[in-house]
């Protein structure tokens, strides 16, 4: 029987009920799957069939090598980023619910997946995001039929997104079937049958490094795995909030400064920072924050072997080659995001049919 429980207090919920947080204590929930239901699977996925019920051909992006890097191209899913995984279910969710508006925030990328798995299911989405967002991503968000809002600042557009009583809130931050959607990417790594040393994950909400945790954790249930392998958790400097949990590798980011370039790392208020903590404390030696100036060395880099990835995928990029020279192994770097949407290219010929007319610039 799956539930969403409360890992703090042990207060189980339905797991199609509106709560994402704890109606006692407050804390992120969980949702916990009964392991017959993945053998069931047969482990050709971690997400029981019958909960994903949307889905625009998310996941088995490609995995290459570059050195003692392996780049996993999550950039290749369906709107551009990791994201859609954990889109997926959260919209899956929503359907099998009956809610007929949901409401998120973001600062780009998972407001895009909302949108467009919302548009899939027939759902109408509210996206809360920061006026400062690439414009390339708010015009998407747009485009997909959502509700666009704008606040000033990252947080004020999270919390004018819980204040918002129109709809049902999945924000990605909280939402306990969006990291059920990112399992499947530690099993896609499995399954690759590539040797790896440490995997560097980028950690804003921590969706995708309790993502991975998780599935790591179910394969090793259903023995495929000896454990959780080396997780090394990388922020963006100005934003970093594991340095007080974990001993810290500074790269390039001088007292005082705050990342201009990692837009989807701009997050201060982390609901699942303990669950994120605890987890990064068993499995990495220390967090790194990245500064643009390496974000802005990576990003060249990448671009130079074909990979058009978003700076956030750069600051991992750059943290996993010092995490390679550390272990000296090969570490696994996901390319979260596309760097696509940072090219903007108005036309008022586009405009007029995703828009139905040219919005202001």
């Amino acid at each position: 029987m799956r539930v969403l429980r409360c890992p703090e207090c042990g207060l189980e919920v339905p797991p199609l009920s509106p709560s994402n947080t704890c109606p006692r204590c407050g804390e992120p929930l969980f949702l916990e799957v009964d392991p017959e239901d993945i053998v069931r699977e047969g482990a050709r996925s971690l997400v029981p069939g019958d909960l994903k019920r949307v889905t625009l051909g998310e996941g088995g992006t490609p995995l290459i090598q570059h050195g003692r890097l392996l780049l996993k191209l999550e950039f290749l899913n369906p709107t551009g980023s990791f994201k859609d995984r954990g889109a997926a279910l959260t919209i899956s969710r929503a359907l099998a619910a009956g809610w007929r508006t949901v409401v998120e925030d973001s600062s780009g990328n998972a407001g895009i997946a909302v949108a467009a798995y919302a548009a899939r299911a027939g759902i109408r989405a509210r996206i809360y995001a920061p006026a400062d967002a690439p414009q390339g991503k708010l015009r998407l968000i747009r485009a997909f039929g959502a509700e666009l809002m704008t606040a000033r600042t990252r947080d004020e557009a999270r919390r004018a997104a819980l204040e918002d009583r129109s709809g049902v809130y999945v924000g990605h931050v909280v939402e306990p079937f969006f990291i059920e959607g990112v399992k499947d990417l530690a099993l896609e790594l499995v399954r690759s049958g590539e040797r790896f040393d440490a995997i560097a994950v980028p950690v804003a909400s921590g969706s995708l490094f309790l993502g991975l945790y998780k599935g790591f954790e179910e394969l090793a249930r259903l023995g495929l795995v000896d454990g959780v392998p080396t997780m090394v958790p990388v922020e963006a400097c100005g934003f970093a909030k594991l340095t007080r949990y974990l001993k810290t590798v500074f790269l390039a980011c001088e007292e005082g400064a705050r990342s201009l370039l990692a837009d989807a790392l701009r997050l201060t208020a982390v609901p699942r920072l303990r669950q994120i903590a605890e987890r990064a404390g068993r499995v990495s030696p220390y967090v790194i924050v990245v500064g643009d100036e390496s974000i802005g060395e990576a990003l060249r880099e990448l671009y130079s072997i074909g990979l058009p990835v978003e700076p956030t995928s750069a600051a991992v990029y750059a943290a996993a080659k010092h995490v390679a020279r550390d272990v000296g192994g090969r570490v696994v770097v996901p390319l979260t995001g596309s760097g696509l949407k940072y090219v903007p290219a108005p036309s008022e010929l586009l405009d007029r049919y995703l828009f139905g007319a040219a919005p202001p610039r």
